[in-house]
C-alpha cells in the first residue's frame, strides 16, 4: 500500500520523487517503515512502471529550500543509476539537485530498505531487462550538438561500427573555443539509462579542449565495458582568444561564490576594460586562516563548467598571498593559480594593463552595517491573539533577533499561527493594519507554512518584502530567531507528543452522494463501523453532477462528520456541526481534493478544519474504508452500478437505449448486463426497462 503522507512529525525517514514517490513533492514524499527498531527503513511499492528518480529525506518540507539544504539525502557525485541488489553510499545534501533514477516493472514488486546506520540502501527486486534501440550523444555545446543536453535530438544519434563494436558519433570541422566540454551518452532518447564519467561532475565525461581551432570529432561508446570517451582531431589552428570581454568576476571564498564559475562576484568597470574595482567583499576562512580566489572574464555555464583558460586570470604561481595597500603581481589571462588572503572585508582593485601581466591590490573594506530594527511577533502568541496594536518585542543581540514566545492554538488544524512586524499600530488607529502593511514578514511559502518537528533549529527562509504569511505550530513553549542579514528564521523547543485519538462514536458521509440530495447539515450516509479494526465503512454511489465548461466528465463532493444537525441549513444546522470538531475532510490546499485513478486502495490523509476541504471525484460506485484514529481514508471503485448498462459509470437515458438494444437484439458486447438488473430478481427483462425509465424520471430507485 502507498501512503500519502502529510506532515509527520514521528516519522524518520521518506523518499521523495516521481509517481509513486509524492511526483516531486518535498512536502507529500512517501514515509518509510522501521519494523525492527535497528535503524532500517524499509519501503514496498508495485506501481513503479518504467523510469522512477528519487531521493530520500530525514524529514518533509513543502519548501525546496528548507529540504535540498536540510533533509535531503542523495548520491555522492551527480545523477546516478540505481541497479537491483546493488548497495549504495549516500550523503546527506548541500544543495545538490543530483537524484538516483531506477527502471522497473509495472506490478513487479521491490523494496526499498535505507540504514540509517551506514547511510546505504538497496533495491530488492524483479527488474526487466531492457532493450536498446538508440545511442544519442547529448552535451553542454550547442555549436557541436546543435542542442545542448537534448536526448531526443536525433542528429546526435550513434551508429554501431561492425569492426569493433563500438558505437561513433562523427562530427566533422566544427569550430572550437578552448576549454572544457561536458557530454553524456544516453539510450532510447530518454536519460533514464545514460553514460559518462562516474566519477565527474554530475556523472558527466569531460573533454579539454587547449586551444581554438577547427576540429574532426569521434565520440565513442563501448556498451560492453559502459565507458565513453572522444578523440578530437585538429584540422586547423582557430583565432587567438581575445580575453577583454569588458566584464571581470572575483571567484573563491569571496562572499557565497564558494568557486562557483557561472556565479562569479561582478567587479565595477571604470570605462575602459582596464581597471576593475570591488568595494567591501567578504574573503572568508577556508579551513587553514587563509581564502583563495581568482578571476575570470567571462561566466561559465553551470556550477562546474569553468570558461576557457584564456578567459582566467589569477596569481603566476598558486597560494601567492596578496599585501594589504600595494600592488602585486598577476600572471595574465591563462592563469589559473589562486591568490589567499586573511579573511576579512576588503576593496578590491585589478588592472589589466599593469606590470607585465596585470596588477591585483587590496585595501581594507567595511563590514556591513548590522540592521537594527524593531521587529515584534505578532499572532497566536503569549494569549494576545491576532492585534496590528500588540506583539511580542525581540531582544537584538549580534545580528540576531530573539524572543520566546507560547503559542495557543486556533483555527483549522489545531495549530497557532504568527508573523513578524517591524512597527505596531497606534492603539487609536482605525487603519491598524494598513499601517503596518508594509512592514509585516513572514516565511517564503505559497500558504501558511506548517512547522514539523524535522524544522525544529533549522534555518528556514523569510520574504521581508511585505510577506503576510504566517508559521504554523502545535502549542507549545518556543525560542524564535531570526536573521534579517541572511533572511532566515529558527524556531528551537520541545515537540509535543501527541497521542492518536480512540474514537468509537458514529460517523457520517455528507455530501452529493446516494440519495443525500445534496449538501445539508441534517442528512447524510451513516458509516458501518467494523469494532475489531476500529474501521469505518460504506459504499457510495456517485452521479458526477457537476460538470465543468468544456469538460465530458462530471464530479461528486463529499466530506464527514461525526453527528448529524437536528436542523436543516436554513435554520443554522450547518453552526451546530461547522465547529472543527465534528467535520472534517481533505488535507488539500484550499481546493477539493480530486480522487484519481493512481489514489484508488491507497491511505489518504484526513483533517479535521473549521472548514474542511471535500473529495471530488468522477461518477461511479465506490467502498469506502475510513479510520478516524489514523485519520486516513481509502477508496476503492466497487463492482457495480445500478442501471448503469453501458458501463460509463454514469447512469442516464444511454443506458435504456443499451438496454432495449440488448433485449431486441441480444448483443451484449461493451455492456454489463448485471448492471441493467434494476428489480433485483436475477435476471435482466423488460420490467427493468420500466424500473430504470421511472428512476430517471423521479430519481429513486
Amino acid at each position: 500500500m502507498i501512503a500519502l503522507v502529510g506532515l509527520n512529525a514521528n516519522a524518520a525517514m521518506y523518499i521523495v520523487g516521481n509517481i509513486p514517490f509524492g511526483d516531486w513533492n518535498p512536502g507529500g514524499g512517501v514515509e518509510m517503515t522501521d519494523t525492527d527498531g535497528d535503524g532500517v527503513y524499509t519501503y514496498v511499492t508495485d506501481q513503479i512502471n518504467g523510469t522512477v528518480w528519487f531521493v530520500f529525506g530525514d524529514g518533509l518540507n513543502s519548501e525546496w529550500s528548507v529540504f535540498n539544504n536540510g533533509l535531503r539525502i542523495g548520491p555522492l557525485n551527480g545523477n546516478e543509476e540505481v541497479k537491483i541488489d546493488t548497495e549504495y553510499t549516500t550523503q546527506k545534501s548541500t544543495n545538490s539537485g543530483a537524484s538516483y533514477f531506477f527502471e522497473g516493472t509495472a506490478g513487479e514488486a521491490y523494496t526499498i530498505s535505507f540504514d540509517t546506520n551506514t547511510m546505504k540502501f538497496k533495491i530488492e527486486g524483479y527488474v526487466a531487462p531492457v532493450e536498446y534501440t538508440s545511442f544519442t550523444v547529448a552535451g553542454d555545446n550547442a555549436n557541436i550538438f546543435g542542442t545542448t543536453w537534448d536526448v531526443e535530438n536525433t542528429d546526435n544519434d550513434m551508429t554501431l561500427d561492425e569492426t569493433d563494436g563500438l558505437y561513433k558519433l562523427v562530427k566533422k570541422n566544427v569550430e572550437i573555443t578552448a576549454g572544457t566540454l561536458y557530454y553524456k551518452v544516453a539510450a532510447n532518447h530518454a536519460w533514464g539509462h545514460s553514460w559518462g564519467n562516474p566519477a565527474g561532475p554530475d556523472g558527466n565525461q569531460d573533454y579539454y579542449f587547449e586551444e581554438n581551432g577547427t576540429y574532426d570529432l569521434t565520440f565513442m561508446f563501448d556498451l560492453a565495458n559502459e565507458t565513453v570517451w572522444l578523440e578530437a582531431e585538429m584540422v586547423q589552428v582557430g583565432p587567438e582568444i581575445n580575453p577583454i570581454t569588458g566584464h571581470l568576476y572575483m571567484v573563491g571564498q569571496v562572499n557565497d561564490n564558494a568557486w562557483n564559475p557561472s556565479a562569479g562576484v561582478e567587479m565595477v568597470n571604470d570605462g575602459d576594460d582596464d581597471t576593475f574595482t570591488l568595494a567591501n567583499v567578504e574573503i572568508k576562512d577556508a579551513g587553514d586562516g587563509y581564502g583563495y580566489f581568482s578571476f575570470i572574464a567571462m561566466l561559465g555555464a553551470g556550477a562546474n563548467s569553468w570558461p576557457a583558460d584564456g578567459y582566467r586570470i589569477g596569481a603566476a604561481e598558486d597560494g601567492t598571498e596578496a599585501v594589504l595597500n600595494e600592488f602585486v603581481d598577476m600572471g595574465g589571462f591563462g592563469t589559473t593559480g589562486a591568490f589567499k588572503m586573511v579573511p576579512g572585508y576588503y576593496n578590491v582593485q585589478v588592472v589589466l594593463s599593469g606590470g607585465e601581466n596585470g596588477l591585483l591590490k587590496l585595501t581594507a573594506g567595511e563590514a556591513p552595517q548590522p540592521i537594527v530594527d524593531d521587529v515584534y511577533i505578532i499572532g497566536d502568541v503569549n494569549n494576545i491573539g491576532w492585534s496590528a496594536t500588540e506583539g511580542v518585542q525581540m531582544t537584538y543581540n549580534e545580528g540576531v533577533y530573539t524572543a520566546q514566545i507560547t503559542t495557543q492554538k486556533q483555527g483549522d488544524l489545531e495549530l497557532g499561527y504568527f508573523g513578524f512586524t517591524k512597527k505596531l499600530a497606534d492603539p487609536e488607529s482605525e487603519t491598524a493594519w494598513d499601517d503596518i502593511a508594509a512592514f509585516r514578514f513572514g516565511p517564503v511559502s505559497d500558504d501558511a507554512f506548517v512547522m514539523t518537528e524535522e524544522l525544529i533549529g533549522v534555518d528556514c527562509a523569510l520574504a521581508t518584502d511585505g510577506s503576510y504569511n504566517s508559521i504554523a505550530m502545535p502549542e507549545g513553549t518556543w525560542t524564535v530567531t531570526v536573521d534579517l542579514e541572511h533572511n532566515l528564521f529558527s524556531i528551537n523547543g520541545e515537540w509535543p507528543t501527541v497521542e492518536p485519538e480512540h474514537y468509537e462514536g458514529d460517523v457520517y458521509i455528507l455530501g452529493e452522494v446516494n440519495d443525500n440530495g445534496g449538501w445539508f447539515p441534517n442528512v447524510g450516509v451513516k458509516m458501518t463501523r467494523d469494532a475489531q479494526n476500529n474501521v469505518y465503512t460504506a459504499t457510495i454511489t456517485t452521479a458526477g453532477e457537476n460538470v465543468n465548461e468544456g469538460e465530458e466528465i462530471g464530479y461528486s463532493y463529499f466530506s464527514f462528520t461525526k453527528k448529524l444537525a437536528e436542523n436543516d441549513a436554513e435554520n443554522g444546522g450547518w453552526d451546530e456541526i461547522n465547529n472543527g470538531v465534528d467535520r472534517f475532510g481533505a488535507v488539500t490546499d484550499g481546493n477539493p481534493f480530486l480522487v484519481t485513478d493512481e489514489m484508488l486502495g491507497i491511505d489518504l490523509s484526513l483533517a479535521y478544519a473549521a472548514d474542511p476541504m471535500a473529495f471530488k471525484i468522477p461518477a461511479g460506485k465506490w467502498n469506502l474504508t475510513l479510520s478516524v484514529d489514523n485519520k486516513t481514508l481509502v477508496i476503492e471503485k466497487a463492482e457495480g452500478l445500478l442501471g448503469d448498462v453501458n458501463n460509463d459509470g454514469v447512469v442516464r437515458v444511454d443506458d435504456v437505449t443499451a438496454l432495449i438494444d440488448y433485449l431486441l437484439g441480444g448483443n451484449a458486447e461493451d455492456l454489463n448486463i448485471d448492471n441493467g438488473d434494476c428489480n433485483h430478481d436475477g435476471a435482466t427483462r423488460i420490467d427493468d426497462v420500466t424500473i430504470l425509465i421511472d428512476y430517471l424520471l423521479v430519481g429513486e430507485w
